[in-house]
């Protein structure tokens, strides 16, 4: 493979934004250090656009730009359904059912939340345990994930191997977020979206241009692959992305999202959320990550349209599909912008990891260290071991990054290890029975299950085709959820007094009757929690239309474009109606 190389503008555009985050870092120092409100949530006074911005960059990680359009060289124009699943209607969930109650709890972190819901040694251990997992896998393994992201890039780029990319990114990666703390990682963050969207957006312009303009992608695109790859519907069975795979990733992500803000996963949302300087900032946050994100996925993964054709053996598989990315910005861009769109991916996997590493170290800090092994010591010691976390954590996702090789695989196996408990983390807000057993048993029964359908009966006993990894995600789902009921009704329920407490601070929706009863109040039962799952729906088809309408664009399928379009704006304008009602019903 050839190696493209950077001309000396390039290096120096790349060395002028390393020293601007450097200079950054040195700015919010004094700021950061002034107590761990500061370091952690920024002061708890952002905005919400500001942390919607910070957690869509977030999100896209530098394992996006590799992974998705290594997906669009094998699924073509359906890759959309993709990302409208991964992230569509989970977001809007997590806004309009979640964020407010989680507001009122007045906490630090999302762990803490356990010992509020829950009582005795079951709360104890759920917080323990969401906090490591949180520190220790999840932000890890995400981290590990962008790490290897940045590779496929600079491999293509630079001929750098994964060793020399790391001894280069990493020493700035450190020192920038030790330094900063959550506002400078926020405030970065807003400048790195600006990048992506300048890179992605002239990066789209000049693809076009070499194929003619829209039409001339498509012809070129069904002339040599035919009519599939530039479908606007996924087809029933699809080697990465068919129906089953859809059904699984819309289920797997948006099934007890927002129930839980430290979830597997690995989105980092619990941060931005407690951090947002009230309540009706808070649900704007989610409204704002869905504009910003889908229009940088959109922008990000649709030049990987005509890679499919400059480079056949990316479709087939003779070449490493997650090489497309690099390869269109080593074709494409003139000397300058290609430095620029090499910024651009070190924007994203800084943006990242220094939102992982922040917020890994606050839940260590938070609801480890200051919770169970030094309860009472001086602020800049909380802070130094908070700066020794980051570093762990850190060389703990450089291991994941060396010896994963395809990022997809590791979006795919977090998914299927969280996805089995979710359903435990809607439960736990809207219904009474649920108890710490409960919690106990779909957070650690859950990934056993997962593991079990995984390793054994869909391996050895039931052969469920090209979709096995999709069905054990499912299949692990319905299990846990039929776990943790059998276990909470076998069970005493939690404390009168502590669910009185928890029902009186956070003020739940769902079915609550004795204890709302008690509090002097009237269960909401499930009216409310219906208009929010139809209201998330209502919004997740409104973005589904938009960007089914710009992919159509994208290679001159005028009727897709138009029908997506207006379905976009009409929907949209009734979602933004229902949205602001229902969301002031809830602050």
């Amino acid at each position: 493979m050839e190696i493209v190389g950077l001309s000396t503008l390039d290096y120096t555009l790349m060395g002028i934004y390393m020293l601007c985050l450097l200079g950054m870092g040195l700015y919010y120092r004094r700021f950061a250090q002034e107590n761990l409100d500061n370091y952690f949530l920024g002061g708890r006074n952002m905005k919400g656009w500001m942390n919607g911005t910070s957690y869509a960059v977030t999100c896209m990680n530098a394992d996006v730009a590799p992974a998705y359009c290594g997906m669009t060289v094998i699924t073509g124009t359906f890759i959309c359904w993709f990302y409208m699943s991964r992230f569509g209607l989970a977001l809007l969930i997590g806004g309009l059912l979640f964020a407010t109650c989680w507001r009122r709890l007045k906490i630090s972190t999302s762990p803490e939340f356990y010992e509020r819901r829950f009582s005795g040694s079951a709360a104890a251990t759920m917080r323990a345990w969401v906090s490591m997992r949180s520190a220790f896998i999840a932000v890890v393994a995400w981290t590990g994930a962008g790490l290897l992201g940045l590779t496929k890039v600079s491999e293509v780029l630079l001929g750098w191997s994964r060793l020399e990319t790391f001894l280069v990114a990493i020493p700035i990666i450190l020192l920038y977020v030790v330094l900063s703390g959550y506002m400078g990682v926020v405030m970065s963050d807003i400048i790195q979206t600006a990048i992506m969207i300048a890179s992605s957006l002239v990066l789209m312009i000049l693809v076009l241009q070499d194929f003619g303009g829209p039409t001339g992608l498509y012809d070129a695109l069904v002339t040599q692959f035919g009519e599939g790859v530039v479908s606007w519907h996924p087809p029933m069975n699809h080697e990465m992305l068919g129906l089953v795979a859809i059904i699984a990733w819309t289920v797997g992500t948006a099934v007890g999202y927002g129930g839980d803000l430290a979830p597997m996963g690995g989105a980092m949302e619990g941060q931005r959320l407690l951090s947002c300087r009230d309540n009706r900032e808070a649900t704007r946050m989610y409204v704002w990550t869905q504009i910003v994100l889908f229009v940088m996925l959109v922008m990000l993964t649709l030049p990987a349209l005509g890679a499919m054709v400059k480079w056949p053996g990316l479709h087939d598989g003779s070449m490493d599909k997650e090489l497309a990315y690099g390869l269109l910005l080593g074709h494409y861009l003139p000397s300058g912008l290609l430095g620029l769109a090499l910024v651009a991916m070190f924007a994203s996997i800084m943006s990242t990891v220094d939102s992982n590493m922040n917020f890994g170290a606050q839940v260590f800090i938070n609801d480890i260290y200051r919770r169970f092994i030094r309860p009472r010591a001086k602020m800049l010691h909380y802070m130094n071991i908070g700066r020794i976390v980051m570093v762990v954590i850190m060389g703990l996702s450089l291991m994941v990054a060396l010896r994963a090789t395809n990022v997809i695989d590791i979006a795919v196996f977090m998914l299927g290890l969280s996805s089995a408990e979710l359903t435990a983390n809607w439960g736990q807000w809207w219904w009474w029975r649920f108890n710490g057993s409960a919690r106990i048993a779909a957070s650690f029964g859950g990934p056993l299950i997962f593991l079990l359908n995984k390793e054994v009966l869909f391996k050895w006993v039931i052969d469920a085709g090209q979709d096995t990894d999709y069905v054990v995600v499912l299949s692990s789902i319905a299990m846990t959820c039929l776990l943790w009921i059998i276990v909470a009704l076998a069970t005493k329920p939690e404390p009168e007094e502590k669910l009185l407490s928890f029902y009186r601070e956070a003020r739940p929706m769902g079915w609550w009757g004795p204890i709302a009863e008690k509090a002097g109040t009237r269960s909401s039962g499930g009216a409310p929690i219906a208009r929010g799952l139809a209201t998330a729906l209502l919004g997740a088809v409104s973005v589904g239309g938009g960007i089914i309408g710009l992919s159509g664009f994208y290679v001159g399928r005028w009727e897709v474009a138009l029908t997506g379009g207006i379905l976009a704006l009409v929907l949209g304008l009734w979602f933004k109606q229902t949205y602001a009602t229902v969301a002031d019903k809830l602050v």
